[in-house]
């Protein structure tokens, strides 16, 4: 017997509210309590769903005057609560039997509210989320919050054996024997024909809960690393559905397996997805991104200039943008607006067409900018100087390249890579940009600087913005090879002791265009040498 009461010296001293339905675990559970030292409260839930409920109630009051235990009593009338709160018998019995455990904990300052739940309850929870389908079968929690459930590792037969031992006796709840409910089912009609088979089920499934639990909680904790700039397309599938989950827990959302399941199908592949979940509640997965809110469009943050006017779009909208004209439709489609939601983006006419879109970030016809007398986004002109030095890099035959350094919206740092000038990898365009930057502001912490590259930093260059203490990175293009901000792995999952800001994709289309063209000349030059060979100069014939 002692396992029984072994397990529970943790509480010996503790004030603790045990859940004392009547039944053989939770007696047992009040009996070993008392003897293993603690100071026990008892609390018995009339549900009221059945004519002799009432009997338990008393029977339960007389047991524990018996023991010299103090005793909470309360009848609820379950199947009203449920009926009026729309939830099923189960579901509202459970809710309304915590509440009512932790007032009583209130009431009495208990330390831990324990249940006597046992591995019996756990292989039938296991087996029941198995055959429901559930993506993780992690069974009932051994704590949550101030409840605790001691017994799960206790088998039913030595929780009989004990209370035999002690002469005590406990009620039967009349619906256990009722096949109708489905644990009562897989109790009494399921469970002993696998254990005929398979004399170890019980453990082995209760194994399952322990295992898929701790597996659960550390893919759980990758997910609540995932950053707002990580690429969600890149995370493995486990992690994102967790991630995906929490998000939804976190704005309040009901929802199914297969819900979840859907949406991080659409968040891999970067498609749109449209669900309503229970409640009539609306969210999007569209571009990689999850929205669990209706998408909100923000209007001008500036004065409108004379004869421009406030409209959302019209089919024939065109805006003139340094490529040439686009249907705005197509700047909708690029910048991932859901197409329930086009028609409440905020547009800007003047005579000349469309001027500006309110999508994120906000898409400026050509000129436009400075008919409204908006200075340049400080990021966007920033790339613009980095993209130079990226241009720069290329025709030095380096790896197109490059990075500024701002401070106070001025350059500070510029940097450009030249590993392959002077023979060095680590000359890099960050760290030269860097480097710069600290010679002239005269320290060596960046703290209120960005640096802004037209490329994904590598591991390297961005441990040394790390060590700089960079208040802020913006880039361009994605580096899939080395990129240290989720193209291959996103470094700052980690907790290190300064995380700086990140944001990523400005002027991307113009990085990525450069990286390939000097990629393309690479290739180029790669295959004429393998076809011609290294070019010999003509002998001088004197």
């Amino acid at each position: 017997m002692l396992p029984l009461t072994s397990v529970l010296f943790p509480y010996a001293a503790q004030t603790v509210v045990v859940g004392v339905s009547g039944g053989a675990d939770s007696v047992a559970l009040l009996l070993a309590l008392r003897l293993a030292g603690a100071r026990v409260v008892a609390a018995h839930l009339d549900h009221a769903l059945r004519s002799d409920s009432a009997d338990d109630a008393r029977w339960v009051q007389e047991l524990c005057a018996g023991l010299g235990v103090p005793c909470e009593v309360a009848r609820v009338d379950v199947g009203a609560v449920a009926a009026r709160r729309g939830w099923n018998g189960e579901d509202a019995a459970r809710r309304v039997r915590y509440d009512f455990l932790s007032r009583a904990a209130k009431k009495v300052g208990a330390s831990a509210i324990l249940t006597a739940h046992t591995r019996r309850d756990q292989a039938e929870t296991v087996l029941m989320a198995l055959l429901r389908g559930e993506a993780v079968l992690h069974g009932i929690p051994a704590v949550r919050g101030r409840v605790h459930r001691p017994w799960l590792g206790v088998s039913r037969a030595d929780i009989e054996a004990f209370l035999v031992a002690h002469n005590q006796g406990w009620r039967e709840d009349p619906s256990n024997a009722d096949p109708s409910f489905t644990r009562a089912w897989l109790r009494l009609e399921v469970m002993p024909v696998l254990a005929a088979r398979f004399p170890g089920i019980e453990m082995a499934l209760a194994r399952i809960a322990r295992l898929s639990a701790e597996d659960d909680a550390a893919l759980s904790e990758l997910a609540a690393r995932i950053t707002a700039h990580a690429p969600l397309a890149a995370q493995l599938p486990a992690v994102l559905r967790r991630w995906v989950r929490q998000e939804l827990v976190g704005a309040g959302h009901s929802f199914h397996a297969d819900q979840i399941g859907a949406l991080t199908a659409a968040l891999r592949q970067s498609a749109t997805l449209h669900l309503t979940l229970p409640g009539a509640r609306q969210v999007t997965a569209t571009g990689g991104k999850l929205y669990t809110a209706p998408q909100k469009w923000p209007p001008p943050d500036f004065p409108l200039p004379d004869g421009w006017i406030l409209r959302t779009r019209k089919p024939a909208d065109r805006i003139r943008l340094p490529a040439g004209t686009r249907k705005l439709s197509d700047v909708f489609t690029d910048a991932k607006v859901p197409r329930e939601s086009r028609d409440t983006v905020p547009v800007l006419v003047s005579a000349a067409g469309v001027q500006w879109a309110g999508v994120r970030p906000p898409v400026w016809a050509e000129g436009a900018r400075a008919q409204a007398g908006v200075p340049e986004d400080v990021h966007h002109r920033a790339m613009g100087e980095a993209l130079a030095l990226a241009h720069a890099a290329a025709e030095a035959g380096e790896v197109p390249v490059g990075a500024v350094v701002l401070h106070g919206g001025a350059v500070v740092g510029r940097g450009r890579n030249t590993s392959r000038q002077e023979g060095d990898m680590t000359r890099h365009a960050e760290l030269a940009a860097l480097r710069e930057a600290a010679a002239t502001l005269g320290t060596p912490y960046l703290t209120e600087c960005t640096l802004v590259v037209t490329l994904e930093p590598c591991p390297m260059c961005l441990g040394a913005a790390l060590e700089a203490r960079i208040g802020g990175i913006v880039y361009g293009a994605a580096n899939p090879k080395a990129g240290a901000l989720g193209g291959v792995l996103d470094v700052l999952a980690a907790h290190w002791g300064h995380t700086p800001t990140v944001l990523g994709g400005v002027r991307a289309t113009e990085a990525t265009r450069l990286l390939k063209e000097a990629f393309r000349q690479v290739r180029q030059a790669k295959t004429a040498f393998q076809t011609t060979g290294p070019q010999t100069p003509e002998r001088d014939p004197a």
